[in-house]
C-alpha cells in the first residue's frame, strides 16, 4: 500500500483556503456599496447631493434666564439631517475564518486466505503382519485489513452591526440639554 501521505500530494491547498477569503473580500465589497447606496438615498433628495440634504426641523422650547434669576421660554428651531437620526446598516465582515480539516481514512479491505492439506497413506506387510497407516494435516489462515477514508471541509464567517452614527449620540445630547436653562446677558 502507498504512503498513507502520498493522498496529500497535488492537493491544491491554496485554492481550497484562499478562494474562501478572496469571496469574503467579494462580500465586504458588495456589504460597502449597499451601505453607500443606502447612504445616499437617506441623506440626499433622490438620492443626488446636487438637489439637497433631507432634513428634519422641529421647535424647541428652552427656558433662558437673563442673570438675575429671571426664567423665560424661548423658542430654538432645530434642523437636524436626516441621516443622523436613523440607525444605517453598516455591516461589515467581523470575522472570516477558513476551517479546512482533511483527514484520510482509506476504505481498503484485503482479505487473503491460506489452506494446505496434506495426506499421507502408507502400508506394510512382514512375516505375518500387516499394518496400515494414514493421516491428514490442514492448515489454514485468514488476513483482513480495512482502512476508511473521508474528507472534510468547513468555512465560517461572521457580519455584525456597526455602532449607531456619532450625530444620532450628538443630537441626543442636545435633546437632554433643552432641560437646562441658557443663560443671557444681564448683570453678574
Amino acid at each position: 500500500m502507498a504512503d498513507i501521505t502520498d493522498k496529500f500530494a497535488g492537493l491544491p491547498l491554496g485554492l481550497l483556503v484562499c478562494t474562501p477569503i478572496i469571496e469574503v473580500a467579494k462580500g465586504q465589497s458588495e456589504l460597502c456599496r449597499v451601505y453607500l447606496d443606502y447612504v445616499y438615498k437617506l441623506a440626499f433628495i433622490d438620492g443626488d447631493p446636487e438637489k439637497g440634504t433631507k432634513t428634519l426641523s422641529f421647535n424647541l422650547t428652552r427656558q433662558v434666564t437673563d442673570g438675575s434669576g429671571n426664567i423665560t421660554p424661548q423658542q430654538v428651531t432645530v434642523t437636524a439631517p436626516l441621516i443622523s437620526l436613523v440607525p444605517v446598516p453598516a455591516f461589515t465582515m467581523d470575522e472570516a475564518t477558513v476551517r479546512f480539516t482533511m483527514e484520510v481514512k482509506e476504505q481498503v479491505v484485503d482479505k487473503s486466505n491460506t489452506s494446505a492439506t496434506s495426506k499421507v497413506d502408507t502400508s506394510m506387510s512382514f512375516w505375518g503382519f500387516h499394518a496400515q497407516i494414514s493421516g491428514s494435516v490442514t492448515a489454514g489462515s485468514e488476513h483482513t485489513r480495512t482502512t476508511d477514508q473521508s474528507a472534510k471541509y468547513e468555512i465560517y464567517a461572521r457580519a455584525a452591526q456597526q455602532a449607531p452614527a456619532e450625530g444620532m449620540a450628538k443630537l441626543s445630547t442636545v435633546f437632554a440639554s433643552v432641560i437646562e436653562p441658557i443663560p443671557v446677558g444681564g448683570g453678574s
